[in-house]
């Protein structure tokens, strides 16, 4: 498919809100949920239906030169407003709420934590799983852990559920050879079942996992599959298993460079979205940054033929991540770093793409002229949010300054002007959610402004 560019008429209007004075910034005081740590990493933040914020970051260290994935703890919103701390455990991956006021998690054990140079060559770990709830009380038993596996990769894991309760874990196996990729499905108020493998052959890796609000599941992941006297192809796939029915065949989505970031969606009609960001491996990049998204019609349907966001002008490995989200009415949301220039004179303007009922992208419009996109989030109404943190140093694509923030209502056409969330602190990695009882969203991320007391940062929109 042919990649989308902009006109340069198209490019001007599109950077006009980040060029033109910000908007007012209706955003709370960002509030210190910790009170300082030496190093954090891998903020999250998600709502049960009960409108209280459950969040959750790493707190590492250095062990053997190798930053160690230490352990995790989860913060539950009070009813004033402030946060309350729970839990010691190694998070696999991002907490997964549902209900009123449940959660799950995938967990590795505590030991799991103490990364270790060797355990980069030999990521094989046991795997396990435990509830809790949010609410007045946090509730997360740290020694409530049930083991799935023994030997999953702890670098490849996912997990979703929906407010039904339904739960899908989602993880790579390596064997001699070959991977396999692993699920196991828990149905409301039961267990979960025995892991099943859904691919069985290739390399495969970047699992990401979502369910729709009727219990359609979908499984995307990255896979590299070797043939003697060929080149070794590296594809991205899905997998879908509609409520009552079995799994249906992978489906070949699109190609993959070396390494891909996959972010999932699925609307309440069974529309799903699945958008990659792809690029060679390697210390150095080698080839364009490339975005790419398809989407599935609801119902018995096969993914459409992938679409080409953006294939980068520069060379340089990228900013931020590709985030994806769905609204209630199926409108597809693709939020994304481009690259330009070269070398020390790159850019990484922040974009975004939307699809309504055409089910094709229309031109990106340009949200920031330099920064790494974070997050991007949708509510019940369709009002949709788009957080990022501004680069403030030309060519260098890590070191980060301020959150800021676009809505899009769910009547508009564009985003609006980008408002301010934190105060420029070397703010990074924000993540955002919509509390489901005020439809306001809110944004968590990490404050490095002190090498020796990062802290998680918390604000929400007021208005």
């Amino acid at each position: 498919m042919p990649t989308l560019r902009l006109a340069p008429a198209v490019a001007a209007l599109a950077l006009v809100p980040a060029s033109s004075a910000l908007a007012a910034a209706p955003w709370s005081p960002p509030a210190s949920v910790t009170t300082g740590s030496p190093q954090l990493a891998e903020p999250t933040i998600a709502f049960n239906s009960n409108g209280r914020a459950l969040l959750s970051v790493r707190i590492t260290s250095q062990a053997q030169g190798v930053p160690s994935r230490g352990f995790s703890r989860l913060f539950g919103q009070q009813p004033d407003g402030s946060f309350a701390g729970r839990g010691r455990v190694v998070l696999a991956a991002p907490p997964a709420v549902y209900g009123r006021s449940r959660l799950a998690l995938v967990r590795l054990p505590l030991a799991a934590g103490n990364l270790t140079a060797d355990d980069l060559e030999q990521p094989e770990s046991s795997l396990g799983y435990s509830f809790g709830r949010t609410g007045d009380e946090l509730e997360v038993d740290p020694g409530a852990y049930r083991r799935l596996t023994t030997r999953a990769d702890r670098n490849d894991v996912a997990i979703a559920a929906n407010d039904r309760g339904d739960v899908a874990a989602v993880w790579v196996e390596h064997l001699s050879g070959r991977d396999h990729l692993v699920v196991a499905l828990r149905r409301p108020n039961r267990p979960f079942g025995r892991p099943a493998v859904i691919v069985g052959s290739g390399f495969i890796s970047s699992p990401a996992v979502t369910w729709s609000a009727g219990s359609d599941l979908l499984v995307a992941y990255q896979r590299s599959i070797s043939r003697r006297g060929r080149p070794t192809e590296r594809r991205v796939e899905a997998r879908v298993r509609r409520a009552g029915h079995s799994w249906g065949r992978p489906q070949r989505l699109g190609a993959s460079s070396g390494f891909s970031q996959i972010s999932v969606a699925a609307a309440p009609n069974g529309r799903m979205l699945v958008a990659w960001g792809t690029q060679d491996l390697g210390e150095e990049a080698n080839t364009p940054w490339i975005v790419r998204a398809a989407q599935r019609p609801a119902g018995p349907r096969a993914f459409r033929a992938a679409q080409d966001l953006e294939r980068s002008e520069g060379i340089e490995r990228p900013a931020g991540r590709v985030a994806a989200a769905l609204a209630r009415d199926g409108t597809a949301t693709v939020a994304w770093s481009s690259i330009t220039g070269a070398a020390s004179r790159s850019g990484f303007p922040a974009r975004v793409a939307t699809a309504r009922s055409s089910l094709r992208f229309g031109a990106p419009q340009t949200l920031s002229p330099n920064a790494a996109v974070g997050d991007v989030t949708t509510d019940d109404r369709g009002s949709t949010l788009v957080v990022w943190t501004t680069l403030p140093m030309p060519g260098n694509n890590q070191t980060t300054d301020q959150v800021f923030a676009s809505l899009r209502a769910a009547d508009a056409a564009t985003f609006a002007a980008p408002e301010p969330v934190s105060p420029i602190e070397r703010a990074d990695l924000p993540r955002a959610a919509f509390d489901p009882k005020t439809d306001r969203p809110a944004v968590v991320w990490i404050s490095r402004t002190s090498e020796t007391r990062q802290q998680l940062r918390f604000a929400a929109r007021t208005g």
